[in-house]
């Protein structure tokens, strides 16, 4: 069996149990949101050549369970998102779950667990404007966009899970160990490359002052590409880290390494190095909140093999009047430099913007708006203009 497949299979049972051993006797709460709505695309699944505009309806359904005792927090989030279009386009649909725990095993350990499934079509613009909610503390690798796959409406399926352990060695110091394996198949893998990744990070971490942290990190990947040698890579990347709390709404966090990597080809390896670095500048008030984040990473994909990533994010909320909010969202990302392979550079930009309004606690609508485009030499290809309104029921029960 491979190793990959081994650590996969092991991380998601110890993950697994960890989920299903929620505290019994905790505070509960299950809220579900219900969304319909109604919309219009000039190009829902960025395809190539003249495409027609289209009108769609689609339904949406976000399930979200969290228990607290002392020492654990348990969260489950689900969703699931059917789009039918009025021309001839194949239904566009997503859907996952993510799982999350963490426990205090004392004072100073603190364990925790993530178990996770996404599949959705690569390249759509939906989860812009209808997200999951996002889990925190998310210390398991990211998974590129897998850009250079815009265009095919190809469905993806992503399946990740990771077990982390942070021991606080005094008031000031504290290390951390995390493992996490992802595994990505495709329902039609003809010209895509399926993988399983495994990865290790060890951490330390330094408080210099009630506002600064520093820190320093190690990461070991291993990628292995199903049905062939070419593209199987190891990954390490020493980095340095740190927080500040500029004043009470801003926060500024970055860090910056080097990522190592070994490529098998059909006749050795290759070897090459690029930057690793990340930096987030967040600002938050009562009313608004204002982040603006940036990173450059070396990650497997399905297209050309491990590939450095470079991406630029902005995200704006702000509640207008007590029913009233808007939502802002851009974000640009770039796959380039395969450390294995020939292609070029590709590029892909997207856009949203939402206003939401509350008409009571559980009923609400939305009108949006959104933009998406990829960009690559030699494609034709027409850009996505949306726009959709719609109503959101919320039901749920707190104890």
């Amino acid at each position: 069996m491979n190793r990959s497949i081994y650590y996969t299979s092991q991380l998601s049972l110890v993950a697994g149990t960890m989920l299903c051993a929620a505290p019994a006797m905790a505070e509960t709460e299950f809220v579900t949101d219900l969304s319909v709505g109604v919309g219009a695309s000039t190009n829902p699944y960025l395809e190539n050549g003249p495409v027609e505009s289209t009108a769609s309806a689609s339904i949406s359904v976000t399930p979200r369970l969290t228990i607290k005792d002392d020492v654990t927090t348990f969260n489950l989030r689900g969703f699931a998102r059917i789009e039918e279009y009025e021309e001839d386009f194949r239904t566009n649909s997503s859907y996952g779950f993510d799982g999350s725990v963490n426990h205090a095993l004392s004072e100073r350990t603190q364990l925790r667990g993530r178990l996770g499934y996404r599949g959705n079509i690569v390249g759509v613009n939906d989860a812009f404007f209808n997200p999951p909610d996002v889990i925190d503390d998310n210390f398991l690798p990211p998974v590129a966009d897998d850009i250079a796959l815009n265009g095919l409406n190809q469905r993806r399926h992503t399946f990740q899970t990771g077990i982390g352990l942070t021991q606080t060695l005094s008031e000031l110091d504290s290390v951390s160990v995390d493992l996490g394996a992802t595994a990505v198949r495709f329902s039609n893998s003809s010209a895509q490359d399926e993988f399983n990744s495994f990865n290790q990070t060890l951490g330390y971490s330094r408080v210099l002052s009630d506002r600064t942290s520093i820190g320093a990190s190690i990461g070991f990947s291993e990628v292995n590409y199903l049905g062939q040698r070419a593209g199987d890579s190891t990954i390490i990347t020493p980095s340095l880290n740190v927080s500040h709390q500029i004043s009470e709404a801003f926060n500024v966090s970055a860090s910056a390494g080097v990522s190592f990597s070994r490529s098998k080809n059909v006749i050795g390896s290759t070897k090459s190095s690029d930057l690793a670095a990340s930096f987030d500048l967040c600002r938050s008030t009562e009313r608004t909140d204002l982040c603006i984040g940036a990173s450059r990473q070396t990650l497997p994909t399905s297209f050309d093999g491990v590939r450095s990533q470079t991406s630029f994010n902005i995200g704006y909320n702000r509640q207008l009047t007590r029913d009233d909010r808007i939502n802002l969202s851009a974000s640009y990302s770039r796959s380039s430099n395969a450390v294995f392979g020939i292609s070029e550079d590709f590029d892909y930009l997207r856009t949203s913007a939402t206003f939401n309004h509350d008409f009571n606690q559980r009923f609400s609508g939305f009108v949006s708006a959104g933009y998406s485009d990829s960009y690559q030499d030699g494609i034709n290809r027409r850009a996505n203009f949306q726009v959709g309104v719609g109503i959101r029921l919320t039901f749920g029960n707190n104890r």
